[in-house]
């Protein structure tokens, strides 16, 4: 990839990191409630494919004359993915370890009563509601640490792999053999 792609990339992780970045303080400063639910991860996921996807089409469109391959357009994203993840990843820190080291304990708080809920919603028995609440706080335990953060930090590139796989997959634009 060449260098002006690559500084393309890095600008585009940069915007949506720093966008990302903004949802999640509005959204603790709201509630933080929301940052322990699957609609919040889902929600924050589709945004990140509608922006990543909006940064390739516009670096498709700006850069490459309104064309590009599926794995060009893979290694742009992956690298605009990876930028954003580790923006993120130094958020985290931040956050939780600066901002409000009390923050861990609040959302593992949430995470427990939703785990509880969505368990009885469906049924479980109490001992293995018990069993598996036991299993996520052991989880969750130093997972907002500086060190927990840096320990998960492999799966920021896997992140930005599937970011790449999706996205490439939407913008990606073959030009017409007889152009």
């Amino acid at each position: 990839m060449e260098s002006h792609a690559s500084s393309e990339a890095i600008k585009g992780g940069l915007i949506v990191g720093l966008i990302s970045i903004i949802i999640g303080m509005i959204t603790y400063v709201i509630d933080v409630s929301y940052m322990a639910s699957l609609t919040y991860f889902f929600l924050s996921f589709a945004l990140s494919l509608f922006l990543y996807s909006y940064i390739g089409k516009k670096y498709r469109n700006d850069h490459m004359e309104g064309y590009i391959s599926f794995g060009d357009a893979f290694k742009f994203l992956f690298i605009a993915g990876l930028i954003g993840a580790m923006l993120n990843g130094v958020f985290s820190i931040v956050l939780f370890n600066i901002i409000d080291p009390e923050l861990p304990e609040i959302l593992t708080e949430h995470v427990l009563e939703n785990t509880e809920s969505l368990m009885e919603t469906f049924g479980a028995p109490a001992e293995d509601i018990d069993r598996e609440l036991e299993k996520v706080e052991k989880d969750m335990d130093g997972k907002f640490s500086t060190g927990g953060i840096l320990k998960d930090s492999w799966a920021w590139p896997l992140g930005a792999a599937i970011i790449g796989l999706i996205c490439g997959a939407i913008i990606k634009k073959k030009r017409p053999e007889f152009e």
